[in-house]
């Protein structure tokens, strides 16, 4: 799966069976998010900082934040 040119198995180790799940867990979370929510998503996973991230799509650190916090509580 690819979103905004990142790659989702680049996150993952293809060989490792819990990282396989994670990988799964981690698609389904991301079809149930709004597309705006999913690059937010896939930004934070691939290591950028909530202030890239909202410099990136016009929204402040906090409300990133909060969105990343919306997110995690989803995928518990």
């Amino acid at each position: 799966m690819e979103i905004e040119g990142y790659e989702i198995d680049d996150l993952f180790d293809s060989e490792d069976l819990e990282s396989v799940e994670r990988k799964i867990d981690f698609e389904r979370l991301l079809a149930t998010l709004s597309e705006r929510d999913m690059k937010i998503a896939v930004l934070y996973a691939f290591g950028h900082t909530q202030e890239e991230i909202g410099a990136e799509l016009g929204l402040t650190r906090r409300r990133i934040g909060q969105i990343l916090a919306n997110i995690s509580q989803r995928g518990e």
